[in-house]
């Protein structure tokens, strides 16, 4: 069986659309645990209305307050399934999302992870892309770094028994960019994932969403936290030093390019001075990945054109 945790708040608007997608799976074997994190809104009763009548298995939880990372980590400790996802109460998911996740695990797969793109709309991505790839940790430290492929946390598939074990929770200190800190956990407690280029996982962005709402004191919280992190890491992990000594600098670089689109250039030029822009460059001399690098040189040259380019690029390049 998997579990499908839904972390909500707020999203009155949206969360049909997304338990709709879910009741669709061709894969049938699955229980939904839908956690309402406090909505101020008609989002619980959203839920309560549509997941009585649908026929699934469900559980409906409302908690106060505490952020999706609080309200993942409940829907974790609750869910009795072999396998568990984590699809965000907003976005949507293709018919075959489960059952193509689902059966992509072989011998040894930690997790399995599919592709993404970014939708104006709620309607699902259509892809008939059906390549896979394996890869060992090495290969996923590498991977994530260059961003050479699809990550974010709600298309990936986990055996729950991984991530108990390995005791991989959200950090709930932090309100922004904390699926990337936890897929970082993931990689280096994983032996292998497997990868579908499908884009299976439609990402809806709006205004003041929760990847969206992240004012200039959550930024900082998470560079602080981040920073921390990676010290854990090199000294749990010094065979992948080099490594490690770019996932700051990426994940600098990676905010700088998100915090484009979320602020003013005086706000957003705090935000390079705290990081020491002009030294990201250096630091990821080593990436071997060429997008990261231009930007990087852009980031040594000058802020202001480094925000003008972000606020530019193409969101899905």
């Amino acid at each position: 069986m998997i579990s499908v945790v839904v972390a909500a708040y707020n999203v009155e608007k949206y969360l049909l659309r997304c338990l709709e997608c879910i009741a669709c799976q061709t894969f049938r074997d699955f229980e939904l645990i839908v956690i309402d994190d406090g909505s101020k809104d008609e989002t619980y009763k959203i839920a309560e209305n549509y997941l009585k009548n649908s026929g699934l298995r469900y559980s409906l939880i409302k908690k106060e307050n505490g952020g999706q990372s609080s309200s993942r980590n409940l829907g974790l400790k609750e869910a009795k399934g072999d396998y568990v996802v984590f699809i965000d109460s907003d976005d949507v998911v293709s018919a075959d999302f489960l059952e193509s996740l689902y059966n992509a695990f072989d011998e040894g797969t930690d997790f399995t992870f599919c592709n993404y793109q970014f939708v104006k709309t709620q309607d699902p991505p259509m892809d008939p892309n059906d390549a896979k790839s394996s890869f060992d940790k090495d290969g996923m430290i590498d991977q994530f770094l260059k961003r050479t492929i699809g990550f974010v946390v709600p298309s990936m598939m986990f055996r729950r028994d991984f991530l108990i074990d390995n005791d991989l929770f959200f950090r709930e200190e932090i309100r922004f960019s904390e699926d990337q800190l936890f897929i970082w956990e993931v990689i280096f407690a994983c032996s292998k994932a497997v990868y579908l280029y499908k884009k299976m996982y439609g990402y809806y962005f709006r205004e003041l969403s929760i990847m969206s709402a992240s004012p200039y004191d959550k930024i900082v919280s998470g560079f602080k936290v981040y920073a921390d992190f990676c010290e854990e890491l090199k000294a749990k992990h010094p065979e992948h030093l080099e490594s490690i000594n770019m996932i700051l600098p990426r994940w600098e670089l990676g905010t700088l390019y998100a915090s484009a689109s979320l602020m003013d250039y005086s706000e957003y030029k705090k935000i390079y001075q705290m990081m020491d822009g002009r030294a990201i460059f250096k630091k990821l001399l080593k990436i071997n990945e060429i997008k990261a690098y231009l930007l990087g040189f852009v980031s040594f040259l000058s802020p202001k054109l480094l925000y003008e380019l972000c606020k530019r690029m193409d969101l899905n390049g």
